[in-house]
């Protein structure tokens, strides 16, 4: 336990005086992130929960046009068939509600989730994508860089955080994969109320708002496709960020890393200067990564470090067993001890396998 309590303490911010590289590994990859991660408190709330179908702007809460930050979940089984055509699991966006446009049933503004690219890149694949689209044109795209199979229960995962969004694939309670390059600033301005916004600047007289289910658009043919699979469930959360910064921050440092990495980092309290005090406490979840899936691994492990100077630059090597995921809770102290302020909402911090690095921390 003792072991594990250190080795955790190297990656998870503990703010320890050495952090030193394993002499026996020559192969990290220096994490060149130079933002920082702050520590929003929010609470969450589910807006509403859908079945499979097409719900008109009347039918979708305000909550849903308008939300900025919260998360999606889709429970689906995909049949094959995205090799071939658009395969949707969520679209929101525009509709031409004039059948005697030109331009009938003109996706213009739309966000999707989709199994496969048929038709957009050289070879189909059967990735799962989350993509927004301006004009029929894709302004942001990310994928599973893994195939999604036939005849499997997945759930895909939105999370849409005021530092960026977090995208994951389960099955089960396993990890099957992440998507590389979702973690990032421009990511954290794309979400459903953008999409709103677009179709109320250039609705004319005949855009409308649009939520669907198993069904939408491709972008770039017209008409209706449907998912072939089934849908079992589509849940939208809406999270309420505090109006008062905690002051906590993390620089250097984000959601996401993987194994072997060098991280550099500096932890503060914005509130306070450098004669302040600084103690972590963690939760930490250890996974396992086996055939191509992340798997828990034990019971949850909890510790707190000893007390270092606020605002201290740190250098840290992450291992294979620093694989899972860490809730960091942050305390102030004054030089005699006494508590000035806690962290009540933790930072969220997932380490990967090496498989599954991102290319955006390299040099």
């Amino acid at each position: 336990m003792r072991d594990r309590f250190l080795i955790f303490l190297l990656f998870c911010f503990a703010f320890l005086a050495n952090c030193s590289k394993d002499p026996d590994d020559n192969s990290w990859t220096r994490s060149n992130y130079t933002g920082s991660y702050k520590n929003i408190e929010f609470t969450e709330s589910l807006i509403q929960e859908f079945t499979p179908g097409i719900y008109k702007e009347a039918d979708i809460p305000d909550d849903i046009k308008l939300l900025t930050h919260g998360r999606i979940e889709i429970d689906f089984q995909y049949d094959g068939g995205a090799l071939h055509s658009f395969m949707p699991l969520l679209y929101y966006g525009s509709i031409n509600r004039n059948d005697h446009d030109n331009a009938v049933e003109e996706p213009a503004f739309h966000l999707v989730v989709e199994v496969g690219h048929y038709n957009v890149i050289p070879l189909p694949v059967e990735y799962l994508f989350y993509t927004i689209s301006t004009f029929r044109l894709p302004q942001y795209c990310r994928d599973t860089f893994w195939p999604v199979l036939a005849g499997v229960n997945y759930t895909f995962i939105i999370d849409k955080r005021p530092e960026g969004i977090i995208l994951q694939l389960k099955e089960g309670k396993n990890l099957i994969n992440v998507f590389p390059h979702a973690f990032f600033p421009d990511s954290s301005l794309m979400f459903f109320k953008d999409v709103t916004t677009y179709i109320d600047v250039n609705k004319g007289d005949s855009l409308e708002k649009v939520l669907m289910v198993g069904r939408g658009f491709t972008g770039f043919d017209k008409g209706l496709h449907e998912f072939n699979g089934e849908v079992t469930g589509l849940r939208i959360y809406k999270y309420i960020l505090s109006g008062a910064s905690p002051g906590y921050e993390l620089e250097g440092a984000r959601n996401q890393h993987t194994e072997n990495q060098q991280v550099s980092y500096m932890a503060r309290d914005n509130s306070y200067g450098n004669d302040k005090y600084i103690i972590m406490t963690y939760e930490f979840w250890p996974y396992k990564f086996e055939s191509g899936v992340l798997m828990p691994n034990g019971a949850m492990q909890s510790g707190e470090s000893d007390k270092t100077a606020n605002n201290q630059l740190l250098t840290c090597y992450l291992k294979r067993s620093n694989i899972g995921f860490y809730k960091v809770y942050l305390q102030t102290f004054d030089e005699n001890g006494s508590l000035l302020k806690s962290s009540a909402k933790p930072f969220d911090i997932w380490v990967y396998p090496k498989e599954w690095d991102f290319a955006f921390y390299e040099n």
